[in-house]
């Protein structure tokens, strides 16, 4: 079978948009299965907690498709025992790996194969992680000619390709599953460049910047504090840890507390902390160098649940716990006695107990600590 090259190319193409584009995976094993004149094509995830979209078979029955995962998925056939022993990138054809003889006397061939016109098939492995392995198998018919030299050799052409798409695939849905659980986090992550123009953001960095009163803004997409001092902090700590214009290792950034000036009530501090992004130091085309700035509420009313909370975390007694979450508050021993209702003897002793759980020897030790807990709650 004479194939274009103009064929080839656009089979590629469609390999790499499918890489950074999941929807774009049916239309790829399609043009696959055109490119070989197949009856079918697919590529496979097997391993445990098969899903639909661990099979991609666009030319396929549905129903037999739906078969496959109720009835094939999950137990061993004799196509994924085999490529279960092949190494990553091998390339074979099914019919003299596994042999004409043992595929079609099998199960799979016989109730799921052969109904649907797959009579001979080419397979290459992609990609191995764990328990799960991905391959691409390609079929022809009954009344086709089976492939060849010619065909097993376009297939090795095109499998570094393929294998490097399924790659870059899996790192992108990868990095799409961090970046969601970044936007769920309590605090604000905000990837700014050396000027302060935002490049990336989560929802609790919407918030922040959509609060007037919150001491952080933006302004034409340059990040901005409630004054000319702490900007020029701010911009400071960016620059070091973008390292600027000095063709030097990264620095190390920084902490800023930004404490809005409100006529009353409790003024919500941000404690803000900059740090080098992973890519800063390898300036590319897509990405210039870059830091990370996060934004924690600081305010001195403790949230709700604060000591039942602290109390899960250190392992505390109830009443340890309030102790806790009294002087955390900023009460004195004393204070946080009268609040309680118990003798300060008896308070004492908590605090005691409560150092030696939290690893703690000194009061301002401890109210730091349960400070730094204090960001991660959600506040009513």
């Amino acid at each position: 079978m004479h194939v274009p090259e103009s064929s080839v190319i656009a089979s590629i193409g469609n390999i790499y948009q499918a890489a950074h584009d999941p929807k774009l995976w049916p239309q790829a094993v399609e043009s696959l299965r055109t490119l070989f004149d197949g009856s079918k094509a697919c590529l496979v995830r097997i391993g445990p907690e098969r899903r639909p979209d661990d099979l991609i078979a666009p030319s396929n029955d549905p129903a037999f498709q739906d078969r496959y995962l109720v009835e094939f998925a999950d137990e061993p056939n004799i196509i994924e025992h085999a490529v279960a022993k092949a190494e990553v990138g091998a390339t074979y054809s099914d019919l003299s790996f596994i042999g004409r003889e043992t595929l079609r006397a099998s199960r799979l061939w016989n109730e799921w194969m052969a109904p649907q016109d797959m009579y001979g098939g080419l397979t290459c492995k992609l990609a191995s992680s764990g328990p799960s392995t991905w391959f691409f198998d390609v079929q022809r018919g009954r009344n086709q000619a089976p492939f060849d030299a010619a065909d097993l050799a376009l297939l090795r052409t095109i499998v570094p390709h393929l294998t490097r798409a399924v790659e870059i695939s899996r790192q992108t849905r990868i990095g799409q599953l961090v970046s969601t659980s970044l936007s769920h986090l309590p605090f604000a992550l905000i990837a700014v460049d050396a000027g302060l123009r935002i490049l990336a953001r989560n929802e609790a960095a919407e918030q922040i910047l959509s609060d007037r009163d919150s001491g952080l803004s933006q302004r034409r997409g340059v990040l901005l504090t409630s004054d000319i001092q702490s900007t020029t902090r701010l911009q400071r700590l960016v620059a070091d840890a973008c390292s600027a214009g000095r063709g030097s290792l990264p620095g190390v950034g920084g902490d800023l507390l930004i404490v809005p000036a409100l006529p009353a009530g409790d003024p919500a501090a941000l404690a803000i902390s900059v740090g080098p992004s992973m890519s800063v130091g390898t300036p590319t085309i897509a990405l210039e160098p870059c830091a990370v700035v996060i934004a924690r509420r600081f305010s001195q009313e403790l949230p709700a649940g604060f000591a039942e909370a602290i109390a899960q975390f250190f392992e505390l007694t109830p009443q340890e716990a309030r102790v806790a979450a009294a002087v955390a508050a900023g009460q004195s021993l004393k204070q946080a006695a009268g609040l309680i209702g118990i003798r300060v003897s008896t308070a004492r002793t908590h605090l005691g107990r409560i150092f030696g759980k939290t690893g703690t020897s000194q009061q301002s030790q401890l109210v730091a600590l349960l400070r730094s807990v204090q960001v991660t709650l959600p506040r009513n």
